[in-house]
């Protein structure tokens, strides 16, 4: 009996140990709620849920599901800590809510496209008539002249289409008409008849193409490659910078098992997306833009060559200068250019990231 008493109260104490060490444990995640929207690249963090990846970097991810053009009311309204969103978005609504841009990690430089009846003629239908390609790409886009064109305003979608037809020589105010609505919701109209013209994200143009419609002006063409990454409030990346850091780390985790998995990945994010939007976006649909019309560099020494190198294809100078005319010279929707101080974060969060994680950390 002495010796069952003894093995009883230590097995109570040992039981009462982990017990503590539990609620400590749970007591030390970290909250975060990740902003996210139903697009095939931009549900890619929830991967990170799916398979426990933030719960061993001690995060309790909670993710809210938002329109693209939600994103900016939720990180002001601090329903939100961070979203995935784009420097158009940064530079568009700077002088309501001056966000900054944390980090770009997504190179969207093939997946924009102008979406058109099919009675219009894209970019390689010119070259067949023997057009060289600079003037082609001019001919495809001076057909938006005296029609609508369905697309999502003050967001990298609008300004591709309104930035592209003032590059040749079309008035976006007197010679095209533009419907506003969020992509999905322009989506239906433009299926149901409004508009010649439309640009949306991926899972929309997919569907169009399904639908007969077809592109007829396509990624740079349109306009420097947009970045998507992170975005947050001043305040929140300044004081939980090494929380963004766990969630890049998570990011490129995500993006690897992708790589090497592409079909498990696509089916988990196609279930979240297409219950979401009316995609219907299949698994080839995935693979077909995975690192092909949108690229994904795998660690933070790609990110180095291909986003913040000067001689990088999409160096984000180049696509921060663009927006920056479009928004200030082209639309008028804020009054002065955005500065990069302060506001793009990418470069110190960058070295931070390295310093944390390594250059090619796997």
């Amino acid at each position: 009996m002495q010796v069952k008493g003894v093995r009883g109260v230590l097995v109570f104490i040992l039981l009462a140990v982990f017990a503590i060490s539990g609620v400590q444990a749970q007591d030390e995640m970290v909250s975060v709620r990740y902003g996210v929207s139903p697009f095939q690249d931009t549900l890619l963090p929830i991967l990170g849920q799916e398979f426990g990846w933030y719960a061993e970097e001690g995060l309790d991810v909670e993710f809210v599901i938002l329109g693209w053009t939600e994103v900016q009311e939720a990180l002001a309204a601090g329903e939100v800590d961070v979203a995935i969103n784009n420097i158009s978005s940064v530079i568009a609504t700077y002088d309501a809510f001056q966000f900054v841009y944390v980090y770009g990690f997504n190179i969207f430089d093939a997946g924009a496209a102008l979406m058109a009846k099919p009675e219009f003629r894209s970019v390689e239908e010119f070259e067949e008539e023997g057009m060289e390609r600079a003037d082609a790409v001019v001919a495809a886009l001076q057909q938006m002249k005296g029609h609508t064109v369905v697309t999502t305003g003050n967001t990298d979608m609008g300004q591709a289409v309104v930035g592209s037809a003032a590059r040749v020589g079309l008035d976006p105010d007197m010679d095209i008409t533009i419907v506003d609505l969020n992509p999905d919701e322009g989506l239906a109209a433009f299926l149901s008849g409004t508009g010649d013209f439309y640009l949306g994200g991926i899972p929309q143009r997919t569907r169009a193409t399904a639908e007969g419609y077809k592109p007829v002006v396509v990624g740079a063409d349109l306009a420097p490659p947009p970045l998507n990454g992170i975005i947050s409030t001043p305040d929140y990346a300044a004081e939980n910078q090494e929380t963004v850091l766990k969630l890049l780390n998570v990011w490129f985790r995500i993006v690897n098992f992708v790589e090497e998995n592409t079909d498990e990945g696509a089916a988990i994010i196609l279930d979240v997306l297409n219950t979401q939007t009316g995609a219907n976006m299949s698994v080839e649909g995935f693979k077909e833009f995975w690192q092909g019309y949108e690229h994904y560099p795998l660690n933070a020494s790609e990110i180095e060559r291909d986003i913040l190198s000067e001689d990088g294809y999409s160096y984000w100078k180049a696509r921060w200068d663009d927006t920056n005319d479009y928004f200030v010279n082209v639309s008028g929707v804020i009054m002065e250019p955005v500065p990069t101080e302060g506001v793009f974060l990418m470069e110190d969060v960058h070295a931070a990231f390295v310093e944390m994680y390594g250059e090619e950390e796997e």
